[in-house]
């Protein structure tokens, strides 16, 4: 469901513009000393009070990229919980790491960022709340020293895409985007950079001790059954 939440929010990101903005949207920090907090901002860029709510999640990912969440109260405080902002105004929104400072490999949280509008009526009648739009941003925790190991394992055909299964041997979640790719064939080779990864493929995030796999636009002029994809980590 978290998946689908943070795609819409994606996709509507352009026509909420106007109503509020939440920076930053991907983040890191360490499970202890300085590093194991952050702050976020929510600018209301509306004409009306913007009504907010933050709730910590914990997060996992199946092979497709099917996203599992649970309540993280016990991992991330929150600080506010809730915030009233005026029009044209920002909140700075403190979030800080409490969970096991000797985690031996990353972990991935979201928090959601979620609007609500509350409606009162001029007789006592009690306010009705709804939930008019969810961002989920990504937050890691990542130890020192840790670092993701990615690499192709195989590359598939199927209904014209291709099935890229990658696995992640590190101890640190990886970023496509933070990667170099060197596809190459019996005929040609291709280099994509990070900054182009996201043109052939959606979704970026193998998180550690585990694999994925992608749905990819197939590089024109290239066979899957001949090619092999190298990945160089850059992060």
């Amino acid at each position: 469901m978290a998946k689908y939440l943070g795609l819409f929010a994606l996709l509507m990101m352009s026509s909420v513009a106007n109503a509020y903005k939440v920076q930053p949207m991907v983040a890191e920090i360490t499970p202890i000393g300085k590093g194991s907090q952050m702050t976020m901002r929510i600018d209301n860029t509306s004409q009306q009070p913007l009504t907010v709510e933050f709730i910590p999640l914990s997060m996992s990912m199946d092979e497709m990229g099917n996203e599992t969440t649970k309540p993280a109260d016990d991992d991330l405080l929150v600080i506010p919980v809730t915030a009233i902002i005026p029009p044209g105004r920002s909140q700075s929104v403190m979030v800080r790491y409490l969970g096991n400072p000797s985690i031996s490999q990353s972990q991935s949280y979201r928090i959601a960022v979620k609007q609500v509008k509350v409606e009162r009526a001029d007789t006592d009648e009690t306010a009705s709340i709804g939930v008019l739009m969810q961002f989920n941003t990504l937050l890691n925790v990542r130890p020192k020293n840790t670092n993701p190991a990615m690499k192709v394992e195989r590359v598939e055909q199927k209904d014209g895409k291709w099935l890229v299964e990658i696995t992640n041997d590190g101890k640190s979640y990886g970023r496509l985007s933070k990667t170099n790719w060197r596809i190459t064939d019996h005929n040609q080779s291709l280099f994509l950079p990070g900054s182009d990864i996201s043109k052939f493929l959606a979704g970026t995030l193998v998180l550690p001790k585990s694999k994925r796999i992608f749905v990819m636009q197939p590089p024109e002029g290239f066979d899957a059954q001949s090619t092999s994809i190298e990945i160089e980590n850059i992060d």
